[in-house]
């Protein structure tokens, strides 16, 4: 587990860090197909492409803020 080591984290930190980005951005692609299928369907603010990148800017500082201690 060298991984874990290397980003100070526990294994249960880590799942639940990972498992919420990939749960995350699992959901966001498929409000996107389902808009994709069907344009009438409007994303909501929350999901769009702006929102979604600044989440991922939050959780990338947080990982490297995280491998500095």
């Amino acid at each position: 587990m060298n991984h874990l080591k290397q980003n100070n984290e526990t294994y249960l930190s880590h799942l639940l860090f990972a498992g919420k980005v990939s749960l995350t951005l699992l959901f966001v692609g498929s409000v996107f197909l389902l808009h994709a299928l069907f344009p009438i369907c409007n994303i909501p603010k929350k999901w769009n492409l702006v929102s979604t990148n600044i989440k991922l800017y939050e959780w990338n500082e947080y990982t490297l803020k995280r491998n500095k201690k």
